[in-house]
């Protein structure tokens, strides 16, 4: 029996640059970044309750958090994304 393999496409980096322009909120020095809130709430749609611990959603966010600045990065995310998912 042949088992049949299912390869990801790479994703379109225009295409990404527009995702994550669509939850950047901050731009310094003309390069737009999302903050932890962006990222995790947002983005990911997690921990949006008002009631919810606000140092889970900075670790949650460290996660993409290169440089430990409080700023994702595009080139995180369009490198990681490219990579693993398809879009």
């Amino acid at each position: 029996m042949a088992v049949k393999v299912q390869t990801t496409k790479r994703g379109d980096p225009q295409e990404l640059r527009n995702i994550f322009l669509q939850y950047a909120s901050t731009e310094v020095d003309g390069e737009h970044y999302m903050t932890p809130e962006d990222f995790v709430q947002r983005y990911l749609g997690l921990y949006n309750d008002p009631n919810s611990n606000p140092m889970i959603v900075q670790l949650l966010a460290g996660v993409a958090d290169q440089t430990k600045d409080g700023k994702c990065q595009r080139n995180f995310w369009t490198d990681y994304y490219s990579s693993s998912y398809p879009f």
